[in-house]
């Protein structure tokens, strides 16, 4: 039987664009924001959005 050896690959990206991909990864793991944010694309869709100044007059 032969053996299939495996190639391994490097790539070297800047520190910063390591440090997104941690958050991006960090981020997607995250179920309780993995939820809020499909419910928010939801509430875009069905129109249950209203204009940022409306919403921070709402904060005064």
């Amino acid at each position: 039987m032969k053996s299939k050896k495996t190639a391994v690959k490097m790539v070297a990206i800047p520190e910063s664009e390591l440090e997104s991909l941690k958050a991006t990864i960090e981020t997607l793991e995250n179920k309780y924001v993995m939820e809020h944010l499909a419910k928010s694309d939801q509430d875009i869709k069905h129109g249950r959005v209203r204009p940022a100044r409306a919403f921070l007059k709402e904060l005064q």
